[in-house]
């Protein structure tokens, strides 16, 4: 790959919408790649400028995959974790007889 080609973009935005927006613009470089009709240059510009896009979410995500691997991999975190979940939780607060609205005794 040429540097410019494989340069990372801003990533996607994450909502449904974005998502969409990048399977169909994937479907259509695809079709293009299968000896569909070449697009013209903005057409070409938009589908890189969408598969930089779609490469650099993924390379985000393996990142952050990399994060949750290591934190499910470390055995002190885990332990920890699973001996603050044997002691039971409660929360107390103090409560106070209201004989008016406000006030207490």
């Amino acid at each position: 790959m040429s540097p410019t080609s494989s340069k990372l973009m801003p990533v996607l935005d994450g909502s449904a919408a974005g998502f969409r927006r990048a399977a169909g613009d994937l479907g259509e470089a695809i079709a293009v790649l299968s000896g569909g009709l070449p697009p013209d240059q903005w057409t070409r510009s938009r589908l890189a400028q969408a598969l930089r896009e779609i490469q650099s979410f993924l390379v985000a995500e393996a990142h952050a995959q990399d994060g949750r691997a290591a934190i499910s991999e470390d055995v002190l975190l885990r332990a920890a974790v699973a001996s603050m979940m044997t002691h039971p939780v409660s929360v107390a607060m103090p409560v106070a007889l209201v004989t008016e609205a406000g006030h207490g005794r």
